[in-house]
């Protein structure tokens, strides 16, 4: 009987090791900067420049590290598998960049081309949300600027969408709010699209969409030249603070 508890005791501990490895596995994420910016001298120059936000205890944690590869593969465009090297990683988006824009073929016009990324991290709750914000440069009168937002589950590393937010209900109801909302956002009492088509949007155009930040405050919803008004509006961010959410639901 004492030798029987005597082989079930390191079961136990064993358990209890594994159990605290888990535990350490499963610790919020900690990020480094990586920072690249180098002009290549192709037939068509053209410029990189990036600031990416690694997540240094990925790999040992099945939901980080998920988090981690998605995040490589939307900041540095790109598909199959993705290496752990982040210096490989830059130089397979450089030849990407280089191929899909001829660089190497010839040159138009005087003028460099140019790719400019920089991301943003906001972790709240069981939740990160990464955010990328795009400049790039290839001809014509000025350049583009757009900004993407991905949010992922902290539990099991899978990408969030709307529908892990607001039920369908809800987000009929959100195009309402969200108008509203930026009507306030530029000094409107309440919500007159007249006035906003003549600052250069389309009220028509602003729905929710799955191009969003989760933060401490709020959900901020991410809209690109174009997409809900005139370019010279830039990126446009419409902000949905939590404290609002039901009140703004209900109208």
């Amino acid at each position: 009987h004492n030798l029987d508890i005597m082989r079930i005791k390191p079961i136990y501990i064993l358990a209890m090791i594994l159990c605290l490895l888990s535990s350490c596995r499963s610790s919020n994420p900690e990020f480094t900067f990586y920072n690249y910016e180098q002009e290549m001298q192709t037939k068509q120059p053209y410029r990189i420049k990036y600031s990416f936000i690694n997540i240094t205890n990925a790999y040992p944690n099945s939901a980080l590290e998920k988090i981690e590869i998605s995040n490589r593969k939307a900041f540095f465009e790109l598909d199959g598998e993705v290496p752990r090297s982040l210096n490989e990683c830059t130089k397979l988006s450089c030849e990407n960049f280089c191929k899909e824009y001829k660089c190497d073929k010839e040159r138009i016009g005087d003028s460099i081309y140019e790719l400019s990324k920089r991301c943003s991290i906001d972790v709240y709750d069981q939740t990160l949300s990464y955010t990328i914000e795009t400049y790039q440069y290839t001809g014509g009168a000025h350049g583009m600027t757009w900004h993407t937002g991905l949010n992922y589950s902290l539990e099991n590393g899978e990408l969030l969408t709307l529908d892990d937010f607001f039920s369908a209900e809800e987000q009929e109801k959100l195009q309402k709010a969200l108008l509203l909302l930026l009507c306030w956002q530029n000094g409107l009492d309440g919500i007159d699209e007249l006035e906003l088509e003549k600052m250069g949007y389309d009220p028509k155009a602003v729905v929710p969409t799955n191009n969003f930040k989760v933060t401490s405050t709020g959900i901020e919803f991410l809209y690109n030249p174009y997409e809900i008004g005139a370019y010279s509006l830039g990126k446009t961010i419409i902000k949905l603070p939590y404290a609002m959410i039901d009140q703004l639901l209900e109208l």
